[in-house]
């Protein structure tokens, strides 16, 4: 038998990765107990699955789990209520609940509820105690998984390495270092690097606490050893990331110490282990992006003589050679005839009877050939009246010489045309550079006060059949501006990607170095003009400029589908007619507008909705009023596909300034 190459024989077995991790993620997670004899983590999968395969994989995982790692009673309640979780997904389906996020979350814990509370009838009051601390474990692991098999985000994989450390944690290394612990501390410490402080302390003591209420845990220790040791390595991680390691590593051997663990040096150990086990992910992740302090001012940039000088230089050379200048006027006709004539009628024994006794007849019957010729392309005898046709004895050499100058004069008017529209082009790039060049010379803050803070949220999703998705989304600050930046390149796949990643790449530039949008943008269109000419693409682009400091808002747009701004519970409308950039000379469209605190900015392609059919994203922003901008951009996602399927290329980018007290909680 023919030998198949590594590389075909792993491609065969990708589409078999997803159904794999559905059968084994529920049977290993089925090992993450709690006290009780409650396996939250592997339930929340069979819900998190939803119905027909994906859902009868994670029931089969969940039952042999039960099988292999509890005991008959409670793997018996755990399988009874995961074949229920199982059946409520299925019965509710085709409902309008079902769709609802909160539906998985409220279903399951009510199904495990159901078989639980049989049992705990006559139990004490502790028993109660893990069966509710076991349903917050399950509905927060539904929550966050509630994307796992489509497109997971940090939390849910972040919860799915809880769960893994968690079923880990029986297995013990040497003595009572545990594997499960390890995992745990290799966790803490990428969430002590990756997340906004709260979040990561608050995320550290809760994985702490998860293992805690294991069976035979250390109650309530790991908790407060996780929580310190992040809290720890969150106020080094500014710093060298060896010093930051070796913070964390001690804060969690002291706090042990401090917390009166049985072994102490066991959570050293086990937090050094870990450190070598996160370390190839901490070198591949970047570093967190530094949060400015409330009210630190921008620092004004400066003037650049050179930039002023160029500037100058461009704008003389303009005003020298372009400015003013009125376009030569175009070649009189009249030259086809009189050149024709040349040719024909000088030797003509009625020359001086058509040119000179009958001049304006003559000519009049020219005037009146003339516009159908020219519109024709092509001089035929019917164009020329029967006095001038009849009188003429060389009218039909007349006509043949009519017909090459007419070639000549039309071939001639071409390349004039285009030899002023490349005039034109090269006028408009001179002007261009000398506006980017005067406004990037002096390029300073003039507004001190204490910037916004604001939060982002943003999709991709590609066409159906596409591995690449055509619109590209960026998020940059250029002093104390954000940009906001959507690009659709023409078509799908593959070139329309490299189309609007091209496009972002060279605006972000331009702005980047503080050029102004509107020149910025006229200089881009300019040059996808002149590309456009070789066979090149068209793009659009919508792009927002926001100031911190004043909540002044600028919004640009080349051919762009409508954006939205939310005010609590009204939504208005922003939308352009002009082309896509390179199919015009003309600017773009600008819309100048006021953000206040509270707002939610939303920018979309094409392929979630335009003018004609957005009414009911209209409607979905006037009645959404949570907070979570990922949940909108997950909303608007879902909502989309379910009206227009994935017959397009689909991007959603969604700003939010939140108000004065959610300052602390900013996502930069």
């Amino acid at each position: 038998m023919k030998k198949i190459p590594s590389p075909l024989f792993l491609r065969r077995l990708k589409p078999l990765a997803v159904p794999a991790a559905q059968l084994v993620l529920p049977f290993l997670l089925t090992a993450g107990r709690l006290s009780g004899g409650y396996a939250p983590f592997s339930l929340a999968l069979v819900a998190a699955a939803g119905t027909r395969l994906p859902g009868l994989l994670c029931l089969v995982g969940a039952g042999c789990g039960a099988l292999v790692f509890l005991d008959f009673p409670s793997g018996l309640r755990h399988f009874a209520g995961a074949i229920l979780i199982f059946a409520a997904n299925t019965a509710f389906c085709d409902t309008k609940f079902y769709r609802r996020a909160s539906f998985r979350p409220f279903a399951a814990c009510f199904m495990m509820f159901l078989v639980q509370s049989i049992y705990l009838l006559d139990r004490s009051a502790e028993q109660w105690m893990w069966c509710l601390a076991s349903l917050a474990v399950l509905a927060g692991s539904i929550w966050c998984w509630r994307d796992l098999w489509r497109q997971p985000g940090n939390e849910a994989l972040i919860v799915l390495a809880a769960g893994l450390a968690a079923a880990a944690q029986p297995v013990v290394l040497l003595g009572p270092v545990s594997l499960g612990r390890i995992l745990a501390a290799a966790l803490t410490l990428w969430i002590s690097l990756h997340l906004q402080p709260a979040q990561a302390v608050a995320a550290a003591s809760c994985l702490g606490l998860l293992l805690d209420l294991a069976p035979n845990g250390p109650r309530l220790l790991l908790g407060a050893v996780y929580g310190c040791s992040a809290a720890v390595a969150v106020l080094c991680r500014n710093q060298l990331r060896g010093l930051t390691i070796s913070a964390y590593c001690l804060a969690a051997g002291a706090s042990a110490i401090l917390f009166r663990a049985d072994v102490p040096g066991a959570a050293l150990y086990e937090a050094v282990l870990g450190t070598f086990l996160a370390l190839p992910l901490l070198r591949r992740m970047p570093r967190p992006a530094r949060l400015k302090a409330p009210g630190t001012a921008p620092t004004p940039a400066l003037e650049s003589p050179l930039l002023r000088q160029s500037a100058a230089a461009l704008r003389e050379l303009y005003d020298s050679f372009f400015r003013g200048a009125a376009a030569p006027p175009p070649e009189n006709p009249s030259v086809l005839f009189d050149r024709a004539a040349e040719q024909v009628c000088r030797g003509c024994v009625l020359c001086s009877s058509c040119w000179h006794q009958n001049y304006n007849s003559t000519y009049n019957a020219f005037n009146d050939a003339c516009p159908k010729l020219l519109r024709r392309g092509q001089a035929l005898a019917q164009d020329f009246p029967l006095y001038f046709s009849s009188r003429c004895v060389h009218f039909t050499d007349f006509l043949t010489a009519v017909n090459g100058e007419l070639k000549t004069f039309l071939l001639r008017r071409q390349y004039r045309q285009r030899l002023l529209e490349v005039r034109q082009q090269a006028q408009d790039q001179y002007q261009q550079l000398g506006e980017a060049l005067a406004s990037s010379a002096v390029h300073a803050v003039s507004n001190v006060a204490a910037p916004m803070g604001y939060r982002i949220g943003s999709a991709l999703r590609p066409k159906e059949g596409q591995r690449l998705c055509g619109d590209h989304l960026a998020t940059f600050e250029v002093g104390s501006t954000v940009y906001l930046l959507l690009s659709d390149g023409m078509g799908s796949g593959e070139s329309a990607h490299r189309e609007s990643a091209m496009t972002a790449r060279l605006l972000q530039q331009f702005l980047a170095a503080g050029i102004e949008p509107g020149p910025a943008l006229k200089t881009l269109n300019g040059a996808m003009r002149l590309r456009g000419e070789d066979g090149g693409g068209f793009t659009t682009i919508d792009l927002l400029a926001l100031q911190r400091s004043s909540g002044t808002a600028t919004v640009y747009k080349y051919g762009a589908a409508p954006s939205y701004v939310k005010r609590t519970g009204s939504v208005s409308r922003i939308t352009g007619q002009n082309l896509p950039a390179g199919l015009q000379g003309d600017p773009p469209e600008v819309t100048r507008l006021h953000l206040p605190a509270g707002s939610f900015f939303v920018m979309i392609s094409d392929g979630i909705a335009d003018e004609t059919n957005d009414e009911w994203l209209q409607n979905l922003l006037a009645g959404w009023q949570g907070r979570d901008v990922n949940a909108l951009v997950s909303l608007i996602l879902s909502e989309s596909r379910s009206r227009k399927g994935l017959s397009d290329d689909c991007a959603v980018l969604v700003l939010q300034l939140p108000m004065p007290g959610e300052n602390e909680k900013t996502q930069v």
